[in-house]
């Protein structure tokens, strides 16, 4: 799992990221989930009256470099065609993403509406999980695994033996806060799924040049 106080033994490989890419790229998604799952990590945190669209913490999780005028990266979207291989140019964002995700913004959104106030700050109503699977997922769980592989993509692991996507699925609920005392929670919203006969390690050793620890 993720950590920060050690030094990691393994960072996942690029084919596993972009495993997770085309998987997501495949469902349809609301792309304010990422902000549904900070908002929620903020909450059992007690800091939801903190929360920003600004946040390091949120920016972090769909930053990526390679495009000069787009800073965000992130294959949720909830429209579109997609063939087999197909990276959409959509899944690159301007940098505006905070201002859209602002709660004047999200309130006026018409699917996430909800984690908005229109006077200002953020909330998830008591059935936000509902609302989550409904609105956000459309009624279709999503691979945890498929998101650790992204929104981890940056971290790096302690893995003890030898390393399984299953690490990799304990890594995103650790990350998002998704505990045992959650697992109904976590059993609404997402798949736990792990794919049979893929032709990539998950894991490699990592490069202690490049390697941002979460």
């Amino acid at each position: 799992m993720p950590d920060s106080e050690y030094t990691p033994t393994h960072v996942l490989t690029a084919e596993a990221v972009r495993w997770g890419i085309e998987t997501l790229a495949f469902q349809r998604l609301h792309p304010t989930f990422v902000m549904y799952l900070y908002l929620r990590k903020q909450q059992r945190a007690g800091k939801l009256g903190e929360a920003s669209a600004s946040s390091d913490e949120l920016l972090a999780l769909i930053r990526m470099p390679g495009n000069p005028t787009k800073p965000y990266y992130f294959p949720l979207i909830d429209r579109g065609k997609r063939k087999p291989g197909e990276l959409l140019p959509s899944f690159w964002r301007a940098e505006n993403i905070p201002g859209s995700w602002s709660p004047g913004s999200i309130f006026r959104l018409k699917g996430g509406g909800w984690m908005g106030l229109s006077n200002g700050g953020y909330t998830l109503p008591q059935d936000h999980i509902d609302r989550a699977l409904r609105e956000l997922l459309y009624e279709t769980p999503v691979s945890a695994l498929a998101l650790g592989a992204y929104f981890l993509r940056n971290d790096g692991f302690i893995i003890s033996g030898v390393p399984a996507p299953t690490d990799l699925i304990a890594g995103f609920r650790l990350k998002f806060d998704y505990p045992d005392d959650a697992e109904d929670e976590f059993a609404t919203l997402f798949k736990a799924n792990v794919p049979t006969g893929v032709d990539f390690e998950w894991f490699e050793q990592p490069n202690s040049s490049v390697i941002q620890n979460s």
